[in-house]
């Protein structure tokens, strides 16, 4: 089966058709025709559970007589059936809660659009999504199968098998970070916030993935004493998408913190806001300014210093982002006097 694979997609690579009609698009063109392939013999014959290990399909090596640089520049990367009626036999609950209705299949966006969606890792290349679309039969909204809303639905042994966390799924974003991307990049987010330095390790892992494939491709072509092809370039048909930036990961993690897509309906920052507001302010209090934490907020805030009211246990009452450490107008102080302690704000204009 590798061999037919690798046949298959060298021969779609040789029709100047497809690859025009596919130049443009956010996969690698190999990968394209590995989807195409796939699409017409594995998933419409409805033999998924003879190829897929779940949602997975890993594009296999071809050792017998395959020396096209397109199809080794994409084996062992993972294609992806996010379609749970199909892979787990799921009846999808519509995400809507006043809807009683459920989710039915209509179709995948590498049927009627011919794209695939992909999933950033630090392991390398990323994961490319075939997402099937669903509609509710009964509010008749439109759903895909990999986002956040419809995930938190599924069970447990279901959702998991998914590589993204629901949090994380967001629906108006290129790309989807995997959830083990997502759990390193939490605590250095936590303590750094530095969404450049988190961009540049998913860039240099698919850097890093190329030159193995290229070692690789010319070690082989060496043993077997045959010339090789030309290689594939990094930027030029290898990668065709790239990681999202240090500012729209920042924007990711913003959005997760307010996400309640996870099994229990509150988000980080509402959980954190009622923590804060437990904290009682009695007696003795003092207030100070902290400069270490603007570093975590983007400049275009506009923050100076982040006024802090801390309570005679060491906790902290409340917390604002100021434009300057004067104290004219006493702004922050009569705000903390009308309003309940342990509120965290992101801005006070004119504090």
């Amino acid at each position: 089966m590798p061999k037919f694979f690798c046949e298959a997609v060298t021969k779609l690579l040789a029709d100047p058709t497809f690859t025009k009609k596919h130049n443009d698009k956010m996969a690698p063109i190999a990968m394209m025709a590995f989807a195409e392939v796939v699409t017409e013999n594995v998933i419409r014959p409805k033999r998924t559970g003879e190829f897929f290990d779940q949602l997975v399909l890993e594009v296999p090596p071809c050792l017998e007589a395959c020396d096209n640089p397109h199809y080794h520049s994409i084996v062992g990367q993972r294609l992806l059936l996010v379609d749970w009626e199909t892979s787990h036999g799921l009846q999808v609950p519509c995400p809507d809660a006043t809807c009683t209705g459920h989710l039915q299949n209509d179709r995948t966006n590498c049927s009627k659009n011919k794209t695939l969606f992909p999933t950033c890792d630090l392991n390398g290349a990323p994961s490319w999504c075939i997402v099937m679309t669903m509609v509710c039969g009964c509010c008749r909204r439109r759903f895909n199968a990999n986002n956040g809303e419809v995930l938190v639905n599924l069970p447990d042994y279901a959702a998991d098998e998914h590589p993204v966390d629901s949090t994380c799924a967001f629906p108006n974003y290129a790309s989807h970070l995997s959830r083990s991307t997502t759990e390193v990049f939490s605590s250095l987010m936590l303590t750094y916030g530095n969404g450049e330095m988190c961009s540049k390790l998913v860039h240099n892992a698919i850097n890093r993935a190329h030159l193995r494939r290229l070692k690789s491709y010319l070690s082989r072509a060496k043993e077997k004493k045959t010339r090789a092809h030309v290689c594939i370039r990094k930027d030029g048909v290898h990668v065709k998408t790239y990681p999202p930036l240090g500012d729209t990961i920042r924007d990711m993690f913003d959005e997760a913190s307010s996400s309640n897509t996870n099994p229990w309906r509150i988000s980080d920052y509402d959980r954190h806001t009622r923590e804060l507001q437990s904290v009682k302010c009695e007696g003795i209090f003092c207030q100070d300014h902290t400069f270490q934490l603007v570093k975590n907020y983007q400049k275009r805030v506009g923050a100076a210093a982040a006024w802090t009211c801390g309570t005679s246990t060491g906790e902290i009452a409340a917390v604002a982002l100021v434009p300057s450490t004067k104290t004219e107008g006493k702004h922050s102080f009569s705000w903390c006097r009308t309003r309940p302690p342990g509120v965290l704000l992101n801005m006070l204009p004119g504090s």
